[in-house]
């Protein structure tokens, strides 16, 4: 069944024309030189998800899987495409087609399994009091999903004697259990550094690994003292060298190098010393304050491994403004060097492709056979603002309720000016809706409406009811006027009017409030075209728009 609303879950799709950012992210990954923190910033629904998504699966990244007892693992939504998209894809023919188009230097898919890829979302654990723990949880359990996933492999492998299978089976998994280990220590050390004491953490895996490691594997690593944050990151590099050793040494099914059908020996290869740990850490915008600061600090201070690197997904405003909150006092500017200071490359997200907007509303018309697609496709991309999430919410709500009013499509067939009034009215029902709830209750003040967008004198006569007073027209005139006063400027008005009224304020609140109002300007401007050419002086509002025709 086609797909008539569109959900705003992540995709890999490239369905705005955001794709090659998502690859150059993941270039951008293997080339950079560790420790290194890229952020990918854009607005709230610019596609930063989508593009992290492409980047974290393209280099190997695995969906997020959950063991349940008598059933099989549970598995996050939109896996069935991730083969396609990754570099190292099982089946041989996708993966050339997908090398091919990457485009990249030969040498970097030589050993894609010295990249260990892991994905963490902070904004759904961000009632923790340190945020390393959860993020260091993370690491434990996709490193454990690949280490398991390896071990089978590895003793189901066809061409080896069972006694080698098993031998190198062992070897993969004492390596794999000294890892957990170490990770057990960094959870307990980050523990410490919020409470000032050691804090037992990470007990799930403990008990494997004291039963099956030896004495020796760790003899002498023994936790650092409590609170001693400076040598923590010493510890951090050891897990994570120890996690990417083991990797890199057992490659899995879809890691073959050059080719071969088996994997060659652990001995063989290039040095597991290119290998890294590249940390996708999504949504951290919509953490509170507090936490986006620890976390910010945490991976500047305590993870800033030689083997690391970090692609931070953010609204770089946003977060701006949860900085001002945390430190209230400080200037825009020191927040925006601390910021600076952490990051390494910032990457905006670029608008989407103007085509694939037009051919994403006409399919989405066309599924619901609103007729005159293609004078609405035109409107529709002059008025919505270019995030595909703001793009796709409309979208929705405009096909939804062509439904829900109109019965009989075909008597709006013939009739392109109604069904872009249709249009023009949803607009205001969702981005104007102060504007809306006064014509939903005074149809007849759309007049006024109308005469203030075109500049009409407020002495000039108007089609309304005879019992509305001057004093009744003023008020809905000064109101109208002031809604759409950012986009009107009419014959003898003062230039800068706007600007001397907020005389007052300070230059940073000045410079937001302009900016607030750019988000909605080109809008609202092709809006006021759209009313002039489409809602004359003698024209009342159809109450289709605001009533459900009975049901035949």
């Amino acid at each position: 069944m086609a797909s008539y609303y569109r959900n705003d879950l992540w995709t890999l799709n490239d369905e705005f024309g955001l794709g090659r950012v998502g690859d150059q992210v993941a270039r951008m990954a293997l080339e950079a030189d560790p420790p290194f923190i890229t952020g990918i910033t854009g607005k709230w629904g610019a596609g930063k998800t989508n593009v992290m998504r492409r980047a974290f699966v393209t280099l190997g990244g695995r969906p997020i899987r959950q063991v349940r007892v008598l059933a099989e693992a549970g598995e996050e939504g939109n896996s069935e495409q991730w083969q396609h998209w990754a570099w190292s894809a099982e089946d041989e023919k996708t993966r050339k087609e997908r090398r091919r188009e990457l485009d990249w230097p030969e040498e970097y898919f030589q050993c894609p399994e010295g990249v260990f890829c892991v994905w963490f979302s902070p904004w759904q654990h961000q009632k923790e009091e340190n945020p390393l723990i959860p993020l260091i949880w993370e690491i434990r359990a996709q490193f454990e999903a690949q280490l398991e996933n390896r071990l089978d492999w590895w003793r189901r492998l066809p061409g080896k004697t069972k006694k080698t299978r098993e031998k190198l089976r062992e070897q993969c998994r004492s390596n794999g259990l000294a890892a957990i280990k170490l990770l057990e220590q960094v959870g307990g050390a980050a523990s410490s550094l919020l409470h000032g004491r050691l804090h037992a953490a990470f007990h799930e895996a403990g008990d494997a690994a004291r039963q099956d490691e030896r004495e020796e594997e760790h003899k002498g690593a023994n936790p650092i003292t409590p609170s001693d944050g400076q040598r923590f990151y010493l510890l951090f590099e050891d897990a994570v060298g120890r996690i990417l050793t083991t990797l890199f040494e057992f490659p899995g099914q879809s890691e073959k190098r050059n080719g071969s059908k088996t994997p060659p020996p652990p001995s063989e290869g290039p040095s597991p010393a290119s290998a890294r740990l590249i940390l996708f850490i999504d949504d951290l915008d919509r953490c509170e304050e507090a936490v986006i600061v620890r976390l910010l600090e945490s991976i500047k201070l305590y993870l800033a491994s030689h083997r690391c690197v970090f692609v931070l997904g953010l609204d770089d405003e946003a977060v701006l403004d949860a900085l001002a909150r945390h430190w209230p006092g400080r200037s825009e500017d020191s927040n925006r060097e601390y910021l600076e200071k952490l990051f390494q490359a910032l990457v905006s997200v670029p608008l989407p492709a103007p085509a694939r907007v037009r051919e994403a509303i006409t399919g989405q018309l066309a599924l619901h056979k609103i007729p005159h697609e293609a004078v609405l496709v035109s409107d529709m991309e002059q008025l919505l603002e270019p995030n595909p999430r703001k793009i796709k919410n409309f979208i929705n709500s405009f096909c939804a309720t062509w439904n829900l009013h109109v019965r009989d499509p075909e008597s709006w067939a013939g009739d392109e000016t109604e069904t872009r009034r249709f249009l023009l009215f949803h607009y205001l029902r969702r981005y104007h809706r102060p504007v809306w709830r006064l014509l939903e209750r005074q149809p007849w003040s759309l007049a006024i409406l109308a005469a203030a967008i075109r500049g009409a004198d407020l002495t000039e006569p108007l089609p309304l009811p005879e019992n509305v007073h001057i004093e009744q027209q003023r008020l809905l005139w000064e109101f109208y006027s002031r809604a759409f006063g950012h986009v009107l400027v009419h014959a003898g008005d003062e230039e800068g009017k706007e600007g001397i009224a907020r005389g007052n304020e300070s230059l940073d609140d000045a410079v937001r409030h302009f900016q607030e109002r750019q988000d909605h300007k080109r809008s609202d401007e092709y809006l006021c075209e759209l009313f002039r050419a489409l809602i004359p002086v003698d024209y009342k509002l159809d109450a289709r728009h605001l009533y459900l025709e009975p049901s035949p």
